[in-house]
């Protein structure tokens, strides 16, 4: 099984990750919860189609995505991560909604390599997850 940690440096867990995720719609969250659910059933990550290796300025960062229709309308939502202290625990490090097929990943990226950094200088940035 597969272990999710999520970002956030709040002292009462209302930061990082939990942040973005208290944001999104009821039916958004379910979809995230959903998708988290499954993933955390498998023994690894590796080669599901749902978990893709980035590259180029996103190098050392993984997504996970979790698309759905809503009303006739693709959803694209991005979570990237990465690898925690083994190939068992997943850090979720920035949500976001991706837009149309060639969306700019480059401000996500930054900002997840930066809480990537945060959390290996502090483990402690990254509990576990209080969702799904």
């Amino acid at each position: 099984m597969i272990t999710f940690r999520c970002y956030d440096p709040s002292d009462d867990g209302s930061g990082g990750i939990h942040k973005w995720y208290r944001g999104l719609s009821a039916k958004f969250q379910a979809e995230v919860d959903g998708a988290l659910e499954l993933l955390a059933l498998e023994s690894s990550l590796d080669g599901l189609a749902e978990v893709k290796p980035l590259h180029g300025s996103c190098e050392g960062l993984t997504e996970i995505k979790v698309d759905f229709d809503l009303d006739g309308q693709e959803i694209h939502i991005r979570i990237l991560g990465c690898e925690g202290r083994h190939k068992r625990e997943f850090i979720l490090l920035i949500g976001f909604q991706k837009i149309g097929h060639n969306a700019d990943y480059g401000a996500n990226c930054s900002a997840a390599h930066q809480r990537k950094l945060g959390v290996t200088r502090d483990a402690r940035r990254a509990p576990f997850c209080r969702f799904p």
